[in-house]
C-alpha cells in the first residue's frame, strides 16, 4: 500500500463519524454522586472498585481525560475538573464527549428512574438516536404485575399464563414495529448464562406457577433468572422476529461484564444450537465477547446471521488488549461484520474514552 493510500486510512479512521451500536443512557445530574467515577473504566463491584486505579486502563484514561480538561495527569486533578464542568455547563461537556459520534442505539432497559430518556440524548448526536429493547425488562415488568393481580384478586392460573405470554407477544411485536427501535437485547448471560435450550410451552406454565406461587415471588419477577422461563422468552423473541421478517438485530451481552456473571457461562461457544435454531435471526456478539474474543470471531465467519461488536473493551480493556481484540476478531471475522460500540453508561466521559481509543487502536 502506498504512502498516500495509508495516509487516506488513517484520515478516514480519525474523522469518520462513528455509528455508536450499543450503549446506555447518561445519569440525571442529582444522580451522579450516587456513582462512582472509576466505573469509567471498571466493571469491578463497590469492594474491588478502589483498586480499578492501578489498572492499565485506569491509568491510560486519567492521562487522556486530563488532555481534554487541560489539567495535570492525576485522577483527584481530573475529578476536580470534571466536577467544574458539570456545574458550569454539563450539557456542553457532554457535547465535546460525543464528538464524532453519528448516532447511538440506547439500551434503555437500565436504570430507568435515574438516567435521561434516550432521546434526550439527540441534542448530542448528528442523527437522532433509537433505542434497543431488553427483552428482560419487558418480561420483568409483565411478570411483576401478573403476579400482584394474581396473589391479589386470586386470579386463574390460566389467567395468568394467557397475560404474561400474550403481553410479552404483543410488546415484542409493538417493538417490531417501531421505527424508533433499532433492534433487541437479552442479557440472558447474566441470568442463566449463554447455553439457551428450547423450552416447551407446558415447562414455561409450569415455571410461571411454580414463580407465583413461591414465597418469594416478588424478587424472582424482578430479576428473571429461572431456567425455564428465561430461555422461554428468549427463544419467543426469536421466534417472533422470523415469523414477522425482522431484519433488527438481536444483540446478546457475551464475555466482559461484572461480578453476577458466571464467566465459563459467558462464551459465545454456548450459543452455537441457538444460532442454528433461528438462521433468520440477525445475532450481534456484544462486548467482543472478552475474553472469548477469537470464539466469536469463528461463530461470525461460520454463520451467516451473526456479526460481533467489539464495544466495551474500550476503554475497559488495556491498550495492549485491545490491540489484541481486534487482531482476534479479524482472524476469521469478515470485515464487513464487525460492528463498535462505546458501551457508553452514566458518564459522558465513557463515550469520550471509547470513541478516542477505538480510533487510536484502529490507526495502529
Amino acid at each position: 500500500m502506498s504512502d498516500d493510500a495509508i495516509q487516506e486510512l488513517r484520515d478516514c479512521i480519525r474523522n469518520t463519524p462513528i455509528i455508536d451500536h450499543h450503549a446506555h443512557n447518561l445519569l440525571l445530574p442529582n444522580e451522579q454522586e450516587c456513582r462512582s467515577l472509576l466505573s469509567i473504566t471498571s466493571e469491578a463491584g463497590e469492594d474491588a472498585l478502589v483498586d480499578a486505579k492501578s489498572t492499565l486502563a485506569h491509568l491510560r484514561a486519567v492521562r487522556q481525560l486530563a488532555q481534554a480538561l487541560g489539567c495535570e495527569a492525576a485522577w483527584g486533578a481530573v475529578q476536580q475538573h470534571l466536577l467544574e464542568k458539570r456545574l458550569k455547563d454539563s450539557q456542553l461537556w457532554a457535547e465535546h464527549c460525543f464528538q464524532g459520534i453519528e448516532t447511538v442505539l440506547i439500551d434503555d432497559g437500565l436504570d430507568k428512574n435515574t438516567v435521561h430518556p434516550y432521546s434526550w440524548h439527540d441534542q448530542f448526536t448528528r442523527t437522532p438516536c433509537k433505542r434497543i429493547v431488553r427483552i428482560e425488562t419487558i418480561a420483568e415488568s409483565i411478570l411483576i404485575e401478573a403476579i400482584k393481580d394474581f396473589n391479589d384478586r386470586h386470579e386463574a392460573p390460566e389467567v395468568i399464563r394467557f397475560d404474561v405470554w400474550q403481553q410479552f407477544r404483543a410488546q415484542i411485536v409493538s417493538a417490531i414495529n417501531d421505527p424508533e427501535v433499532a433492534g433487541f437485547k437479552s442479557v440472558i448471560c447474566y441470568r442463566t448464562g449463554l447455553a439457551i435450550p428450547i423450552v416447551k410451552p407446558d415447562e414455561a406454565d409450569h415455571a410461571l406457577m411454580d414463580l407465583a406461587y413461591g414465597d418469594d415471588c416478588n424478587e424472582r419477577s424482578r430479576r428473571l433468572q429461572d431456567t425455564s422461563l428465561s430461555p422461554y422468552f428468549v427463544n419467543l423473541t426469536a421466534i417472533l422476529l422470523t415469523q414477522h421478517g425482522c431484519r433488527k438485530p438481536f444483540q446478546f451481552h457475551t464475555g466482559l461484564g461484572d461480578s453476577d456473571i458466571r464467566l465459563p457461562h459467558s462464551s459465545p461457544s454456548h450459543m452455537q444450537p441457538f444460532i442454528e435454531r433461528y438462521p433468520e435471526v440477525s445475532i450481534v456478539l456484544l462486548h467482543a465477547s472478552y475474553p472469548f474474543t477469537q470464539e466469536a470471531g469463528y461463530l461470525a465467519s461460520v454463520y451467516r446471521n451473526v456479526y460481533l461488536d467489539i464495544g466495551e473493551v474500550f476503554p475497559m480493556v488495556s491498550q495492549d488488549g485491545q490491540e489484541s481484540v481486534i487482531k482476534q476478531a479479524l482472524e476469521l471475522c469478515p470485515s464487513e461484520k464487525l460492528t463498535w460500540s462505546t458501551d457508553g453508561h452514566w458518564f459522558p466521559e465513557t463515550y469520550l474514552l471509547a470513541t478516542i481509543q477505538i480510533r487510536e487502536g484502529l490507526e495502529k
